[in-house]
């Protein structure tokens, strides 16, 4: 697998959405349902620029800001995984997943990276498998 020459991110947010991280000890903050303005970055890659010159166009994204802005109306982010929590790793995965089936059959580039950022401080970050960079 060859490294993309060029690559864009797309930041997000904020998102506003809730969730309890049930697999945590009791008495652990995060147990408890509670609120956070997620940041999403997502990064595409590219082996050629395509049109004008682009990775990926970023209007092509705008389903995925729809997507994640529909999250503020979720009763938790809870909902979106049967039987796991909805850690910051997981939503990265989740919306990497997402990416793959609603954006990627119809875009430039290949998915790199996407990013959530829980606060200031603390995000997490989920790579898919190397496939083949797109030319």
């Amino acid at each position: 697998m060859s490294e993309p020459r060029y690559s864009v991110t797309r930041r997000i947010g904020p998102v506003s959405a809730m969730h309890a991280i049930l697999g945590l000890p009791e008495g652990h903050e995060c147990r408890n349902m509670h609120g956070h303005n997620l940041y999403v970055e997502v990064t595409v890659g590219a082996g050629e620029l395509t049109g004008p010159g682009f990775v990926v166009d970023f209007n092509d994204l705008a389903p995925l800001e729809e997507y994640l802005r529909s999250w503020s109306r979720l009763e938790s982010l809870n909902s979106l995984f049967q039987g796991q929590d909805p850690t910051v790793e997981r939503l990265a995965e989740h919306i990497a997943a997402w990416y793959g089936r609603h954006i990627a059959p119809g875009a430039n580039g290949k998915l790199v990276a996407v990013t959530v950022h829980e606060n200031e401080t603390c995000s997490a970050t989920f790579r898919p498998a190397p496939q083949a960079v797109p030319r």
